[in-house]
């Protein structure tokens, strides 16, 4: 006990603002309760500062200066597989038989707009077979697209390739219909060049174990021209992962995502996109395809 107790002091002395923290194994819950308050995001749980996920988001943890890996079991810490090559420099901060703490300053992305935040702000309307777009009105957190819950597009949390999420839920809707969402006035181009899109979709745990449905169907447009099309699998517990160049122009860009299904039954869909300032190595190698390079 008094080798934890130290472990967390110490984790907490080398906590800087704009870190994140990673306990391994990640099933191993009970030094949560001793990081609340490491930092002003933290004051109560669940806080983002924590990467609790058996897989993590690479995005999400690359938005971060660095990383601290608390581990027990007498395991050694270590960076995730998916960012093991974004550690610029590492420093072994506490080191006891079963317990050690380590942090990484990471090869940071900055998040310059992230499609969750922006919630209240998109523009989403939803099509009937056959029919046209209508708009779906925001109100009570969720943009409200029809008499049926889960025509509603909100935040929802799901269980996504092994990751615990709070994203987009964009269910198709009935077979035959579509569904759109605008995120608009998007930053295409910073100091270091031209912007990356970059978006996760992926079904959720639940889908996954349906056999009903078939794959859903995706389209993404920026400026009103499709610069990419892509499937998800029904019964494959994994995450489509989408970089895409913003292409030139005056202004800011509009990008548009069309989901589609023919069969929809329990096609749960959850839909993720960030607006990077740059495409590092690790999320170029992470992506299952890199658009516009």
């Amino acid at each position: 006990m008094v080798e934890f107790t130290e472990a967390l002091k110490a984790l907490r002395a080398h906590f800087r603002e704009g870190d994140a923290i990673r306990v391994e194994p990640s099933w191993w819950t009970l030094p949560w309760s001793g990081l609340v308050g490491v930092d002003s995001s933290s004051e109560s749980w669940p806080f983002r500062t924590l990467l609790t996920s058996e897989l993590i988001d690479p995005v999400e943890a690359l938005g971060h200066a660095g990383l601290l890996v608390l581990s027990g079991f007498a395991r050694q810490p270590d960076l995730p597989e998916a960012i093991a090559q974004a550690g610029l420099s590492k420093d072994v901060v506490y080191s006891s038989e079963t317990i050690s703490v380590a942090r990484w300053t990471l090869d940071r992305v900055t998040r310059l707009r992230t499609l969750t935040k922006d919630l209240k702000f998109l523009s989403v309307k939803r099509s009937p077979p056959g029919g046209a777009l209508k708009t779906c009105h925001f109100s009570g957190g969720k943009h409200r697209c029809g008499s049926e819950s889960w025509l509603d597009v909100g935040l929802e949390e799901r269980v996504v390739a092994a990751r615990e999420v709070e994203w987009l839920f964009v269910h198709p809707g009935g077979s035959g219909a579509s569904l759109s969402v605008e995120w608009k006035d998007l930053p295409r181009a910073t100091e270091k060049g031209r912007t990356w899109l970059f978006l996760r979709v992926g079904p959720s745990l639940d889908a996954v174990r349906h056999p009903e449905g078939r794959e859903v169907n995706v389209e993404v447009s920026i400026d009103g021209a499709v610069v990419d099309m892509f499937s998800v699998p029904p019964r494959r517990f994994d995450l489509e992962r989408r970089a895409i160049l913003m292409p030139e122009g005056s202004g800011e860009a509009n990008v548009s995502v069309k989901i589609t299904c023919e069969d929809a039954a329990w096609r749960e869909t959850m839909l993720e996109a960030d607006v990077l300032d740059h495409l590092p190595a690790t999320l170029e190698k992470w992506a299952t395809s890199v658009v516009g390079r």
